[in-house]
């Protein structure tokens, strides 16, 4: 951990991190040293935070790596286990980044 990661809280490293890394929460886990229920709760207020700076949070959505599906609407911030459409369990988990907010 460099310098300034020490000085920031989790919330603004997770802000730069989403800045020019699209990922995921576990991605996010291991490169904060943070538990992923950890990083969910910290999302939910990066998110109000970036609306208050004009950007937003941007949620790519889970995707069945079998058949395509793609889990739209869903407002939980968890992956969902399995697939409604083929019943498989093999979810591409939800990914992150940042973006500025649109007019």
């Amino acid at each position: 951990m460099d310098a300034q990661q020490s000085a920031e809280t989790i919330r603004q490293q997770l802000i730069r991190y989403l800045e020019t890394n699209p990922c995921g929460v576990r991605e996010l886990s291991q490169a904060l040293h943070q538990s992923e229920k950890e990083i969910y709760d910290h999302l939910a207020h990066v998110e109000r935070s970036l609306r208050a700076e004009g950007r937003r949070l941007v949620v790519e959505p889970p995707v069945c790596l079998h058949c395509g599906f793609v889990f739209t609407g869903r407002t939980r911030p968890t992956s969902p286990g399995r697939c409604p459409r083929c019943k498989k369990t093999r979810i591409r988990r939800p990914r992150y980044h940042i973006s500025a907010a649109d007019k």
